[in-house]
């Protein structure tokens, strides 16, 4: 017997199949006379995207203690090893759970029958597991009590304890592996819960894996914004996805690509996918080559990272890359926009922890990479030594640099007369991760055999100038570098955040007409904090209140991106719903005429006044002068954007 709801799935799964979109064959970007634009199949077309991602919605639960439910519909079926996971938030503090039971409404049958703890801790530990394991776990605990449940019964109780480094593990609790869920059926959850302090928990049901895959929890509002979206005009659609990195010799898991590739076309058959691609390599490539992972001034690094100075870690990561868009391109190609590969540091290909205050860039591979560059910098070791002024250098020996070298200040520049080593070594970290991103680029157009877009997040010249312990740690001054790729046709970051609020003028993180008189889009990533927006994330420092608030930044954002000839993707940032308000999505429709005139009318943005920034010297300003650019390139922009003209 189907619901409703299944039956609603299942027209719009056969609507998705019988290719209820035009295809589409090709996805470039058209920059002649310095005015970008969009080309979908030879027709220009505004780049204008919605960017969401699959969460949980998150159940609150207080101290007083209540009944929890939700309904769900799994995306796929999973007839043998479906499980099912608790996720409690990073704060310290109590949390009870009684009488949990999970319930297929169109057979009547349990799934998980009904659980009351009342056996002790054996009715926890025969269906449920803790994560992570042994010493990894640095935050939470699990017992049974008699007496803290629903009506005075047993109850399972999760104690959670700040970690003694301040790095909270994904601490949660997951069910065996060997529940069945059937794909169109209609699932309740239920269970008594109760917390100290109150707190929102994450339930969700996911098929393991690597990665995992998705099934299903209380309704996120991914594709209701995508449906609104659709309303609006909007049809371009980025998500995230892990690229699949099998160990050698296995096969490479698609399931979860195909699910989310799947999850948005059911919602809008003319969704044109744009995937955002993690390319980050896994622990097990970590384990297996720990001279090719990331080390700091201190040895290793809590975020695992591989250096992209590797060349092992680039050649792996393209042919990975290769094989997951010729997967995409043959099942999905078209209905697919573009690939967006992204890694580092939030995806955005600064090092990891350029924010913080460790020095990155001495593993082993580093090292060696570092003599390899000097190799290519300087003609023979007699040039080496003229240039830092040292008898002894020689390419194939010389060392990294010490890091009472690279945190002096011995005025705000490094001097080339007496510190050229430590000037070498931010042009080289800046190169390996230009040349980084080339190599993924090349990869991504080669695969999709030159039809698609290849996106990048990139250039954060303003951006990243102001660092604490100098821009050269952050590997984005090689932007002219990857400017030459012709394998690379948008790139982006988020708007800055800074000035960006209510008032402000939402700056460009980079010289944005640079990149249009290199042939390329520049793109916004919008994740401005609507009304409607949840958490800490970046940028909520300046969350609005009201739509009438949200309407007007999204308004100052948008147009923007219209003069300039920029793309922008709205983006849930949270996953929660920050843009799931038809009165949001009104603003791109009303801005499709702007967008439409100059899709007809190509004009290029050209300002009366230029703003010169020059990334070589930023990466020679020394970490106690730090104040230097930021004053002058990252805070000038609030003047710029204030002075009368453009």
């Amino acid at each position: 017997m189907s619901t409703p709801a299944s039956r609603f799935v299942l027209a719009l799964s056969l609507l998705w199949s019988v290719g209820a979109a035009d295809a589409l064959e090709t996805a470039r970007i058209d920059a002649s006379g310095g005015a970008p634009r969009l080309i979908l199949d030879g027709k220009p077309a505004r780049a204008r995207i919605f960017w969401g991602h699959i969460t949980t919605r998150p159940l609150p639960i207080g101290s007083a203690g209540a009944i929890a439910t939700f309904d769900f519909i799994p995306s796929q079926d999973e007839p043998a090893k479906a499980t099912m996971h608790f996720r409690f938030g990073n704060k310290p503090g109590d949390i009870t759970i009684d009488d949990l039971r999970v319930t297929d409404l169109d057979t009547g049958k349990d799934v998980i029958p009904a659980t009351d703890f009342e056996a002790g801790l054996q009715s926890f530990s025969r269906e449920w597991n803790i994560w992570p394991l042994k010493d990894h776990n640095t935050t939470g605990t699990v017992a049974v009590d008699p007496g803290i449940g629903r009506d005075q019964s047993a109850g399972l109780r999760v104690t959670l304890k700040a970690p003694p480094d301040g790095v909270w593990p994904d601490f949660h609790l997951h069910h065996n592996a060997n529940l069945a869920l059937v794909k169109g059926h209609h699932y309740r959850v239920s269970f008594w819960a109760k917390a100290e302090p109150a707190r929102d928990i994450f339930v969700a049901f996911y098929r393991p894996g690597n990665p995992y895959v998705d099934l299903g929890g209380p309704v996120s509002a991914f594709e209701k914004q995508i449906q609104l979206a659709a309303e609006a005009g909007v049809n371009l659609i980025s998500y995230p996805i892990m690229l699949p990195w099998p160990k050698p010799g296995a096969q490479a898991d698609f399931a979860a690509v195909d699910a989310m590739a799947r999850r948005v076309l059911e919602t809008n058959p003319n969704a044109l996918l744009i995937p955002r691609i993690t390319v980050d390599a896994p622990n097990w490539w970590l384990d297996a080559h720990p001279d090719h992972e990331m080390a700091w001034d201190k040895g290793k690094h809590i975020h695992r990272r591989e250096a992209v100075a590797s060349a092992e870690y680039r050649a792996e990561a393209a042919a990975n890359l290769t094989a997951l868009v010729r997967h995409m391109e043959e099942v999905f190609g078209k209905h697919v926009a573009g690939y967006h590969p992204a890694g580092q540091n939030t995806d955005e290909w600064f090092y990891q922890d350029t924010w913080g205050q460790g020095l990155s860039g001495y593993s082993k591979v580093e090292e060696s990479a570092w003599r390899d560059w000097l190799k290519t910098r300087y003609a023979d070791d007699t040039a080496l030594r003229a240039a830092w002024n040292d008898p002894r250098a020689a390419r194939e020996t010389a060392a990294l640099p010490t890091l009472a070298a690279r945190r002096a200040s011995n005025g705000v520049f490094r001097d080339p007369a007496t510190e050229r080593p430590l000037i070498d070594f931010a042009e080289y970290q800046q190169q390996m991760m230009g040349d980084c991103v080339c190599t993924l680029a090349s990869a991504a157009r080669k695969a999709s055999g030159g039809r698609k877009l290849v996106i990048f997040f990139y250039g954060y010249t303003f951006e990243l100038s102001g660092v604490s312990l100098g821009a050269s740690t952050a590997g984005h001054y090689a932007l002219r570098r990857v400017l030459d790729s012709p394998d690379i046709d948008v790139l982006c970051s988020p708007i800055a955040y800074f000035d960006r609020g209510p008032g402000g003028t939402a700056p460009a993180m980079t010289a944005a007409e640079s990149v249009a008189l290199a042939g390329k889009m520049w793109l916004y990533e919008d994740d401005t904090a609507t009304h409607l927006s949840s958490g800490d994330a970046p940028g909520s420092d300046v969350r609005v209140t009201t739509l009438e608030q949200s309407n007007h930044e999204l308004l100052r954002d948008t147009g923007q991106c219209a003069l300039r000839n920029f793309g922008t993707w709205w983006m849930d940032l949270g996953g929660t719903g920050w843009f799931n308000d038809r009165a949001l999505w009104e603003q791109m429709t009303r801005l499709a005429p702007i967008d439409q005139y100059f899709l007809d009318h190509p004009t290029a943005f050209r300002p009366e006044i230029a703003a010169v920034v020059d990334e070589r010297s930023i990466v020679r300003v020394t970490p106690d002068h730090q104040y230097v650019p930021l004053a002058a390139i990252y805070q000038a922009r609030r003047a710029l954007g204030r002075m009368g003209a453009p």
